[in-house]
This record gives structure tokens, C-alpha cells and sequence, in this order.
């Protein structure tokens, strides 16, 4: 869209900024993509898979790169490699807030303020297919998935077989859910999980391995818990984790990297936190004059920055206009010369969305143009910066998954459960995605759900057999490029139940019938100095056992050396627990013993089976 050319916002001139580029320590090209999409309004919501760019807003038309005036309400997708609009077109009727990706890529999860979505009925909340590589010509497929909510959707996110919501709702598929809810990732169907919050709930990001649901928002509590803008919860069983700081204000955008945890907020100005991520212990805050709407990492080690987008002209005392550069480490804006310094100008508000992908970040908001010292470069609403470093061309390398039986785990009837382990690294933009599958003996390989996308281990299950199982990784990067698949070596499940031969009793044990037993059977010993031992050929063994009030403690010996001495007293009954394992990186023979140590009031020690991986 032509226009006049706007006043130049009150800068701090920067003329020498492209001269200086190859030693500066910003980490951002000075000036964004052009030509490249704009919107005719805000854009609050911008999220990236398979080279195509997905934005949502407050938006009734896009601009293509030629010109050309598009129809898209409220929802676009946009060419990641040249820019131009696709034409994915599912329309909705209202604002779009927020969106993430699936796990697993194939869709993407819609939140805001609309009732209506591609032509069918979405009350807040919906699901879109995201267009394969292959077919950039989908005008947009609406998933089967219903969630309704009696309210505006903020925030949305995914957790393996959950996603969670956040907003002003008070009641999710007709049932009480304030403000926060998890539902089905298949099918939206309103879970058992029912948290509490008293306040609007901005942002949510999941961590620890998806172990963890970050929760901010205007809420000061969470099931009564006095927490106020700020809440670290379990996903699953809906209990709060200790966390040491909490905030006055309203907390609106998360970021995180393994250590510490981002936070953005509105209050005061605005502000941007570090809290340690285990602990929540503030680390460091520092204070603008306006809205922290976005937080993103950019890079990574000691070269990794945080970039905020938002209402601000001011980050401490530097001049800022609505997007700038601080040190994770320090909180302290990056004003060395030729630091990274554009202003986002043509409106008051700035920044709304921001989305950090590889060498990449977007930027969507109410913006008109940005200000690059020297020159202007007009771009409605969405903007993307290129980092300075050399395009990534080189797939990430992924490890073959290695399989261990999941210590501390309750095997099934049959089924054993599985910890699947492997390394995915991309040195140029990161690892975006992983994608693991498993194979039994001829049967075609099969998905292996993950808990986030870019986690390094998953779960699954097994069941002891003759035939092997196959564990397969791939992984694609931050700028799309996916790795070759690697493969493991054929796996072997052996079960030695307790009645086995193979297993050699000394000192007296007595079988005992057990139902609920592993193999519908256990052998117990009281006696000290009773001796169990297995003599096997594989890389991994487990020992399964039952936990009772009445159990003692057993000392193991691997290999003739005492490796771990295993309690089994337990308030209640547990049967089936995997109570001891083993892991060797190569299959050889070794053998394992297990010696009652005849414990004083509760000497009972049992064997229910011997797992053995090879």
C-alpha cells in the first residue's frame, strides 16, 4: 500500500550501522525481508512449520509480495522462502490470539475471539490441518476438534496427548473450567484436569521435558494458592510446583532455555524478568515504558539474546522504539556500536506477536513501517529479520533412539514400558522437531508420540517376544531441513518370570500364587542371605517386583559387585514395579544377584520377573 513517507521517530542515528555488521553484536539483519506479506491490521498470533508461516489477527486482508490484495480473515499463511500469501484461507469471524503447532506438524491449534471457523461452528477454539510440503496449493482443511468455550481463547499450547487454554472463559464443552483447561489433542473432549484461576490467563508455555506448565496472566490465584501472575503446575496432576517469585503485574509472554524462564509483562510501564526455572528465584528485572508483549531467545550459548516486542520506547535508560535486543544473562540492553536498533514506527502500540524461529524472528503488530538508520522500509503489520549468520544448508544429525526399561515404572499385563533415548543436533538454527517410530517384527512402523517437539526422549511399550522391535528418529531444523532417518539395531524383550530355571534360588524362597502379579506369581524369601541369581546375555535388565507394607531391603550385586541396595517397603501394595535396572552401552553376559538382607520387622523380599534387553 502507498503512502507518505512518515516523520522519522527521534533516534539515536546509527549511520555506520551496515559497515559495522560483521563485527556488531547484534545477532538481527538491520532491516526486515522486503518485499515480503503485510497485513491491513493487527497481527496477534504468528507460528512456522514446513516453510510456511501461519498469522493470526485482527486482520481482514493480506498484501502479497506483488501487490496484490488478498481476502484472508483473521487467518493467512504465508511462503517462509520468498514471502508471497498462500492460499490457505479457512476465514474466521473473529480475532485469531493465538496458535501453536502440533507435536507431531500436522496441525495447527487456533485460539481467539471467534464463534466461526472455515464455515463451521468454533466457539474460541479450533484446529486446522497445516498444508504438507508437497501441497501449497491447500486452501485450508478444519480438524473435527471441538472444544467450545464461553470466551475469548489467549493462549494455547500442547503437551502430548493434551492442549491446554488459556483466557477470560469461565466453562469449556459446557463444564467449569475458569480460565484454564486441558483437553484432548485428537478430539478436544474436555479432560478431568481443573485447575482454578481467578484471573484472566495470558500465557502458557510448557518445560521441563513437558513436565511443566508455565501459567501467566492477571490471576493472583490458582486452586487458592496465593501465586499471584505467575504459576508453575503440574500438567497432568494438576499440583502446583514450588516457585520462589511471583510479580504485581500482569505477566502476558514466556521464553525459556533450559535454565531460565522469560517473562514480559504490562504494569507500571512494563517489565522483563529471569526467574531460574527449577526454583523460580528471580534473577534479574529490568523496566521499560510500556508493554512487554513478546519475549524470544535468539541463538544459542554464550551468543544467545532475548529479543522483546511491545508498547515500550524506553528499556532502561536506551531509547527502544517497540522492539529491542537484551543479554539473558544481564537483563541489560545490547548498546554496543552497531547493536541491533530498529524502530518499529507508524503506530503508538508496536509490537503484539513475535515468534523466534532458527535464523529467523517474525514480528506482528499494529506496526506500519520500520525505521533502520539510515532509510525506511514499509511493512504493514508482519515484518521478518534474517539473522547475520550464513544461510543454513545442512540437515540436522539424529542418533538411532536406544531403548531402556523405564525404572520405577508398573508394567501392564503384558506390556513393559520402554524409555526411548536419542541426540538430534542442527548447529546453524536448532532443532525444531523430532519424529520417532517404532516397528514389531513385519509390521509397518508406527508413530511414537512425543510430550514436545523437541524432546530427546519418549515413552512406549513393548511386550517380551521372539520377534524384534525397530526404533526409528529423524528431525528436522529451524529452517525446515529434515535429517535421513536412523535406525536401530533389531531389539530383543526377554521376560525370565520368577519360576524360570534359568533364575538359581538359594537360602529358601516360596512360590506364591499373585493374581495381580506379572506372571500371576512371585517367589518370596525372610531370610538373610537369601540369594537370587540370573546369568544373561543382553544390555539392559530390569527387576520386577511387589512393594507391601510388610517387604524389606535387598542388597544387588552386578557382576559380583554390589551396585544398589533396593527397598521395597511401601504404605500400600504395588505390584508389578520395576524396582531396580541396568544399562550397559553393548550387549554382553553378565549376571545379576539379588540378596535378602533381613530386615528387622519386615524381612519379605520378592521376585516377580527378570527384563532383559538385547
Amino acid at each position: 500500500m502507498s503512502r507518505a513517507r512518515r516523520a522519522l521517530v527521534p533516534v539515536v542515528a546509527l549511520a555506520s550501522l551496515l559497515l559495522q555488521a560483521s563485527t556488531a553484536a547484534a545477532t538481527l539483519a538491520p532491516a526486515p525481508a522486503s518485499p515480503w506479506a503485510t497485513a491491513n491490521g493487527r497481527v496477534l498470533a504468528i507460528v512456522r512449520v514446513n516453510n510456511v508461516v501461519y498469522v493470526g489477527g485482527k486482520f481482514t486482508q493480506m498484501v502479497d509480495t506483488n501487490g496484490t490484495v488478498l481476502a484472508r480473515n483473521h487467518l493467512a499463511a504465508v511462503s517462509a522462502t520468498d514471502g508471497h500469501v498462500l492460499p490457505w484461507n479457512p476465514g474466521a469471524n473473529g480475532a485469531v490470539r493465538s496458535m501453536t503447532v502440533s507435536v507431531d506438524g500436522k496441525t495447527v491449534y487456533i485460539g481467539g475471539d471467534f464463534t466461526s471457523l472455515g464455515g463451521k461452528a468454533r466457539a474460541h477454539a479450533a484446529a486446522m490441518a497445516t498444508i504438507a510440503p508437497t501441497d501449497l496449493t491447500s486452501t485450508g482443511t478444519v480438524r473435527p476438534w471441538v472444544a467450545n468455550t464461553d470466551g475469548i481463547v489467549y493462549a494455547v499450547t500442547q503437551i502430548g496427548p493434551r492442549v491446554y487454554l488459556g483466557g477470560a472463559f469461565l466453562h469449556v464443552g459446557g463444564h467449569g473450567r475458569p480460565r484454564l483447561a486441558s483437553v484432548s489433542a485428537a478430539t478436544g473432549a474436555l479432560t478431568a484436569w481443573h485447575p482454578k484461576v481467578d484471573g484472566a490467563v495470558r500465557a502458557l508455555l510448557p518445560a521441563a521435558g513437558g513436565s511443566t506448565l508455565f501459567v501467566g496472566g492477571s490471576f493472583h490465584h490458582v486452586n487458592t494458592a496465593d501465586v499471584a501472575h505467575l504459576a508453575s503446575i503440574d500438567p497432568v496432576q494438576n499440583r502446583l510446583h514450588p516457585w520462589r517469585s511471583h510479580t504485581r503485574d500482569t505477566i502476558l509472554a514466556f521464553a525459556e532455555n533450559g535454565r531460565y524462564l522469560y517473562a514480559g509483562d504490562r504494569g507500571g510501564g512494563g517489565h522483563v524478568r529471569s526467574f531460574v526455572l527449577s526454583t523460580g528465584k528471580l534473577r534479574w528485572t529490568e523496566t521499560t515504558n510500556g508493554n512487554v508483549n513478546t519475549v524470544a531467545l535468539v541463538g544459542s550459548g554464550a551468543s544467545q539474546q532475548l529479543v522483546l516486542g511491545g508498547h515500550f520506547t524506553k528499556v532502561g535508560a536506551w531509547v527502544r522504539h517497540k522492539v529491542a535486543i537484551i543479554s539473558p544473562i544481564t537483563g541489560l540492553v545490547d548498546h554496543s556500536p552497531g547493536a541491533w536498533h530498529p524502530a518499529a514506527a507508524g503506530s503508538d502500540l508496536g509490537v503484539y506477536s513475535e515468534l523466534a524461529y532458527g535464523q529467523h524472528v517474525y514480528f506482528g503488530g499494529d506496526f506500519l513501517e520500520w525505521q533502520v538508520h539510515p532509510g525506511v522500509v514499509e511493512q504493514d503489520h508482519l515484518a521478518v529479520f534474517s539473522t547475520t549468520a550464513a544461510a543454513d544448508t545442512t540437515p540436522p544429525v539424529v542418533t538411532a533412539p536406544v531403548a531402556s526399561i523405564a525404572n520405577g515404572a508398573t508394567l501392564g499385563a503384558s506390556k513393559v514400558p520402554l524409555r526411548l533415548t536419542w541426540r538430534a543436533a542442527d548447529a546453524a538454527s536448532g532443532v525444531c522437531r523430532s519424529t520417532v517410530a517404532r516397528r514389531f517384527a513385519a509390521n509397518p512402523f508406527a508413530a511414537v508420540p512425543l510430550t514436545l517437539a523437541t524432546v530427546r526422549s519418549a515413552s512406549t511399550q513393548a511386550t517380551p517376544a521372539s520377534k524384534a522391535y525397530l526404533f526409528s528418529a529423524s528431525a528436522s531444523d529451524c529452517s525446515d531441513l529434515a535429517s535421513a532417518t536412523a535406525t536401530s539395531a533389531p531389539v530383543h524383550l526377554l521376560a525370565y518370570q520368577n519360576s524360570s530355571p534359568a533364575i538359581v534360588y538359594r537360602g529358601g524362597w516360596s512360590p506364591l500364587r499373585a493374581r495381580a502379579a506379572y506372571g500371576g506369581s512371585v517367589r518370596r524369601t525372610s531370610r538373610a542371605g537369601a540369594t537370587a541369581t540370573l546369568r544373561f546375555t543382553g544390555r539392559d535388565i530390569a527387576w520386577v517386583a511387589s512393594k507391601t507394607p510388610a517387604s524389606g531391603s535387598t542388597r544387588v550385586l552386578i557382576d559380583g559387585k554390589a551396585v544398589a541396595i533396593v527397598h521395597l517397603r511401601a504404605t500400600t501394595a504395588i505390584q508389578r514395579r520395576v524396582v531396580f535396572t541396568r544399562s550397559w552401552a553393548t550387549a554382553g553376559t553378565h549376571t545379576i544377584r539379588i540378596v535378602g538382607l533381613g530386615t528387622r520387622s519386615h524381612p519379605q523380599v520378592s521376585l516377580d520377573a527378570l527384563l532383559v534387553l538385547r
